[in-house]
């Protein structure tokens, strides 16, 4: 449980980074969140397919709260949005980790719903421009 709040903490201070406009102190704490406590590498994770993240991800185990952070922590890495390749590969990663929790955990939140809905515009809509 102490990992979960240490990783909620670490969301929230990216969060209070941005909106202090302190961009790459938050970009540089995200990296370093997903290397020492995911063991994931963030420049890697645009060269995977949603399936084979989703492969790693299983194979980890994480807990359904470790993997809502996850959720949150890519999130935040593309927020807010850019109509660039990599902004797509994490958004794609976010919404399967959001699947992944609600279909093998059997959780939803509204936090996440919102957060899909946000997505699913910014993907929707750059198809019809």
């Amino acid at each position: 449980m102490a990992e979960i709040q240490k990783l909620a903490k670490v969301i929230s201070r990216i969060i209070g980074l941005k909106n202090e406009i302190k961009n790459d102190e938050a970009e540089e704490l995200i990296k370093r969140t997903l290397t020492e406590d995911f063991g994931l590498n963030f420049e890697s994770l645009f060269k995977k397919s949603p399936a084979e993240f989703e492969a790693i991800l299983k194979s980890k185990s994480y807990s359904s709260e470790k993997l809502d952070l996850l959720g949150q922590l890519l999130f935040e890495a593309a927020h807010p949005f850019e109509d660039i390749p990599e902004t797509d590969s994490i958004l794609h990663k976010v919404l399967m980790i959001f699947k992944l929790i609600e279909e093998d955990h059997h959780i939803q939140s509204f936090d996440n719903l919102n957060k899909r809905e946000m997505i699913d515009k910014f993907l929707n809509n750059r198809q019809y421009e």
